[in-house]
């Protein structure tokens, strides 16, 4: 798994705009399992923060589908926010502690 800090905005949502703008985003590749409205589908995480995610799939979920992402070390529900082709922007319900993502980056 590769991993390199990024700037620029995070993903987004009404309650937590300011927030998730200012997110650290770090660059992974890795495969995870999504369940879009409850079906699995499989993609791979580009990004991640403690707010969201930016992800890549051949069925990648529609705006504001609920997503619950399933991988070894994490699993976090948000809702699809933007897709563009094949990747899109997902914001988590609730933030990620930093320890998290931290651990996920890594492949703890």
């Amino acid at each position: 798994m590769l991993c390199f800090p990024t700037g620029g905005t995070g993903l987004q949502e009404h309650h937590s705009l300011g927030a998730a703008r200012r997110a650290t985003r770090l660059k992974l590749f890795e495969p995870v399992l999504l369940r879009v409205q409850g079906l699995p589908v499989r993609a791979h995480l580009l990004d991640l923060s403690m707010t969201g995610a930016l992800a890549h799939s051949d069925s990648p979920p529609q705006v504001g589908d609920h997503v619950v992402i399933e991988a070894s070390a994490l699993s976090v529900a948000g809702r699809g926010m933007w897709v563009r082709a094949k990747r899109f922007g997902i914001h988590f319900d609730l933030p990620l502690p930093q320890p998290t993502v931290d651990r996920v980056v890594r492949g703890d």
